[in-house]
């Protein structure tokens, strides 16, 4: 069975729990976690001399495996934190790692991009002299297969060049004697504690570790359209509702949950704000939450494309209003769209070509898999159930109408370029005409080769 953390820190107690830990998972969650064990296991007070903590990135794991055998100054345990551990990544994780980067680049997390980024140029064999005669982005779009994220991968690499990275200081995966330390078990003295951004969990490594019952993964439970599922959500809420000891109203709660996003930082600033605005009241109403907690939940970019997908022009038009209040550029809203009509396009093209046999209309994920991904990899995106997400919504349109909306965007581009257009217009007209086009009109100028 695996742990939580309920049960380990209760081992913990009873010396019952392995004398090691890997943790990984939603950042958040992680960086709380590990100040519950460090709270458990090392007194504020001597944290000066019985806690260690080291970037796996850059320490020797001779360094690292010198203060572990080194016995601590005051009495109890001695806490070696390592974060940042590579010791679990592979070269089979490239297309996890990759996404990941452009994720954290995405959110904003340009230096946590910026690490991984050159986490995965250590692994990928790169050296020092490599990387100092990179001056173009397009080896990196080889590396990420994404070329519709030229814009992204230009400015990371820019940003990476302006840090002056220096790959001889990074540690590779198999840079270290962990798998030996499993073996002989760390000293009685001792606790090793291990963070890591991303982890393969087919290594063998990370096996050993979980036979061991050494790792807790706090990753977020998403549904099907890939947000964090409304479970997590509610939990994440609840607990931190009780610890300030309220109470919280169904309709406040409802209202929380609309408006959070995907950031669970974000979200737990939100219910800070709201306690400190609640005072001394035992319960949360509705008002308070519309007066302090701020909207993330609406503004997701990708609502706005799903909703083009599905040619929902209401939706679709009020996931624009959101974004464009909330400062989104014109430019990049029309860069998102074009980018999901281009992934719409390929699929409608296969559907109607290499697949026509293979697809069908109403076939189920499971189905999907086994006819039209027999080789296991997604042909569109990076996720297989994206992949299928996407040639559903395919369906919904004509080859004609595609190739049309591709006509539309450039139009779009270049009045937003072009001054006295307003950028709200520009959008809601591409939207409609997306949307609402005549299926007729796009049948008129459908290449042979459609349906």
């Amino acid at each position: 069975m695996k742990p939580d953390l309920k049960t380990f820190l209760a081992n913990l107690r009873t010396d019952k729990a392995p004398r090691l830990l890997l943790v990984f998972g939603d950042d958040l969650q992680v960086e709380e976690t590990c100040k519950a064990i460090l709270d458990q296991l090392v007194p504020v007070e001597q944290r000066g001399f019985n806690l260690e903590r080291f970037d796996g990135r850059t320490a020797s794991w001779e360094q690292i495996e010198a203060s572990l055998m080194t016995p601590p100054f005051f009495p109890g345990k001695k806490l070696l934190w390592i974060e940042n551990a590579p010791y679990f990544f592979s070269r089979e994780q490239k297309g996890e790692l990759s996404e990941k980067i452009l994720e954290l680049w995405r959110d904003g997390k340009r230096d946590g991009a910026a690490k991984l980024l050159i986490d995965l140029l250590t692994i990928e064999g790169w050296t020092q002299e490599q990387w100092a005669r990179l001056e173009s982005p397009k080896p990196l779009l080889d590396l990420f297969d994404a070329d519709d994220e030229s814009e992204a991968v230009e400015a990371l690499l820019a940003y990476c060049k302006s840090r002056d990275y220096d790959l001889t200081k990074r540690k590779s995966a198999e840079d270290h004697r962990l798998g030996a330390l499993l073996d002989e078990s760390p000293p009685e003295w001792s606790f090793l504690l291990l963070t890591a951004v991303q982890v393969d969990r087919r290594t063998r490594l990370y096996k050993r570790f979980e036979e061991l019952g050494a790792v807790l993964f706090l990753g977020l439970e998403r549904d099907r359209t890939g947000k964090v599922s409304r479970e997590s959500l509610i939990d994440f809420v609840g607990q931190r509702i009780a610890q300030a000891d309220k109470a919280l109203d169904p309709q406040a709660r409802e209202t929380i949950l609309a408006r959070a996003g995907e950031d669970l930082r974000e979200l737990r600033q939100e219910i800070e704000k709201l306690l400190l605005f609640v005072g001394e009241r035992p319960t949360i109403r509705v008002e308070d939450v519309e007066a302090v907690v701020a909207d993330h939940g609406e503004g997701w970019i990708f609502d706005l494309t799903r909703a083009l997908g599905e040619r929902n022009a209401a939706t679709a038009l009020s996931q624009l209003a959101r974004l464009l209040a909330q400062g989104e550029p014109a430019l990049k809203i029309l860069g998102t769209i074009a980018s999901e009509t281009r992934r719409l396009l390929a699929a409608r093209q296969l559907q109607t070509t290499e697949l026509a046999k293979l697809w069908k209309r109403g076939m189920s994920y499971q189905q999907f898999q086994q006819t039209v991904l027999k080789q296991g990899s997604p042909l569109i995106t990076r996720n297989p159930y994206a992949d299928y997400m996407c040639f559903q919504r395919a369906e919904r349109f004509s080859l004609g109408e595609l190739r049309s909306h591709m006509e539309q965007l450039f139009a779009a581009d270049y009045r937003l370029k072009s001054s006295g257009n307003q950028p709200r217009l520009v959008l809601e007209r591409l939207i409609l005409g997306m949307c609402l086009g005549a299926r007729k009109a796009g049948e008129r100028n459908q290449a042979p080769t459609g349906t």
